[in-house]
């Protein structure tokens, strides 16, 4: 899959620029196509039928995925379109699960913050049939060593228990998270 821009709110409503980038990539690249709009963005792009899939980055509240799930699933049938998260993710820090994607939230480390975090994600979103899945921010390609994961604040969840929430989601088919 090839993802033609991301986050890019500013440049959203270019529409026909946007067609015509779509258009010139389809005879040199045969797989799908998506672009990766900003949370809350996802009712404002007007060209989704130009990609294959919609997607968007879940930087959501904790207790307010329904909410914005309801809001993202008038789009995906309005579009008749499949969905995923390319970016989804909190910070295992204190108060970040309430402000997930802003990097400086101060807070002391806090596993049990991003594991809730996760929790809550999945388990809202193993309710909807149009969801395809997530890219989960952020796996760094230097890691922290495991013994030290408890002093770690950001986004990876190596060596923390949000990981094993990913993984019993992940091997029950999403079937964990309902449970959650």
């Amino acid at each position: 899959m090839l993802c033609v821009g991301c986050e890019m709110v500013q440049t959203d409503k270019r529409e026909a620029e946007w067609r015509e980038l779509i258009a010139s990539v389809r005879p040199i690249y045969r797989g799908l196509i998506t672009y990766n709009c900003d949370k809350y963005q996802e009712g404002r792009v007007q060209w989704w039928d130009a990609v294959d899939i919609i997607s968007s980055s879940g930087y959501y509240p904790i207790g307010e995925w329904k909410a914005h799930l309801d809001r993202i699933e008038a789009v995906v049938r309005r579009r008749d379109k499949p969905f995923f998260f390319m970016e989804a993710g909190c910070p295992s820090r204190e108060n970040s699960p309430r402000r997930p994607n802003d990097w400086s939230l101060p807070g002391a480390p806090s596993e049990e913050a991003q594991k809730r975090y996760y929790e809550d994600m999945f388990a809202a979103c193993a309710k909807r049939d149009w969801m395809r899945g997530f890219v989960l921010w952020d796996w760094p390609a230097r890691l922290y060593d495991a013994s030290r994961a408890a002093e770690n604040d950001d986004y990876c969840m190596y060596g923390k228990s949000a990981a094993d929430v990913v993984r019993r989601y992940y091997t029950s088919g999403g079937a964990a998270a309902e449970q959650a």
